[in-house]
């Protein structure tokens, strides 16, 4: 072969190799990349996918665990599975055995399988598929990791931002395509930021004072005021307390008294 046949020839080999180790999206897939976040983060976008998904057969429960799969370990997520193939494939969706049968139409090879009654959006395969070509990167769960100051993002709206946690919203405001509220009238504010941090309603004479002098510094007063009262930590303990399902009583029909108010008081005190 001559020289000058050789170069087209490695070029137009060197395509089709590149070729045959893409996967090929479905259409709504890959429509859908068009509209996903600067960064995809695994506990942020793909965590919550995986263990609402595949965690029920691939997940901590070992009776219930299919094919020898765990999705919720990094290690196990990206091991050698026995027919020589890996779940995952940092930066190749075709050797993804994970993310192929994600996108398969074969309802014996389909991840969720049919019969589990689960499945998964274009967005949520998209959001999958930019993870495993950007490497993949698995983190640990949130709460084991280091709180770290994040870098606000940069917004077009930058001009009516007021302070770093506005980038963040308006950072997701326009990932979603939608425009921000116009500010509300100082009585509807006022009225949100007792709702929000206490849950309870202002009375006509807090109102009032807002209205009278609605500043920044007022507000930003109110704001640490709030903050450090009782009602806000009873607030915050309420969701706390839902979650834990705690009560002052059994709940049955043969019902009787808990004495758990101790700890209820300490989850507020500790608030």
């Amino acid at each position: 072969m001559t020289s000058k046949f050789f170069i087209p020839f490695c070029i137009s080999s060197i395509l089709l190799l590149i070729a045959a180790c893409q996967a090929e999206l479905p259409t709504e897939v890959e429509q859908a990349m068009a509209n996903l976040p600067a960064k995809v983060d695994f506990n942020e976008h793909i965590r919550p996918i995986l263990s609402d998904r595949c965690w029920s057969c691939h997940g901590p429960d070992e009776a219930a665990r299919k094919a020898n799969l765990r999705l919720d370990i990094e290690e196990e997520a990206f091991k050698a599975l026995s027919n020589g193939r890996r779940a995952f494939v940092s930066g190749s969706l075709r050797k993804s055995e994970a993310f192929q049968r994600m996108i398969s139409i074969d309802p014996e090879l389909q991840m969720p399988p049919p019969e589990s009654h689960l499945s998964l959006s274009a967005k949520e395969i998209a959001l999958i598929a930019e993870w495993i070509d950007h490497g993949a990167e698995w983190k640990g769960h949130w709460s084991f990791l280091p709180i770290e100051a994040p870098t606000p993002p940069k917004v077009t709206a930058e001009s009516i931002t007021h302070n770093p946690i506005d980038q963040f919203i308006l950072a997701k405001l326009e990932e979603q395509q939608l425009q921000p509220s116009p500010q509300a009238e100082p009585a509807i504010l006022i009225r949100r930021l007792y709702l929000d941090l206490t849950g309870l309603i202002p009375t006509p004479e807090q109102v009032e004072r807002f209205v009278q002098n609605p500043s920044d510094e007022h507000y930003a007063q109110i704001v640490d005021s709030l903050l450090s009262s009782t009602a806000h930590a009873e607030r915050l303990a309420m969701e706390w307390l839902d979650v834990a399902r705690y009560a002052d009583s059994h709940g049955m029909h043969a019902d009787g008294w808990r004495s758990n108010w101790p700890w209820r008081d300490w989850v507020i005190r500790a608030f």
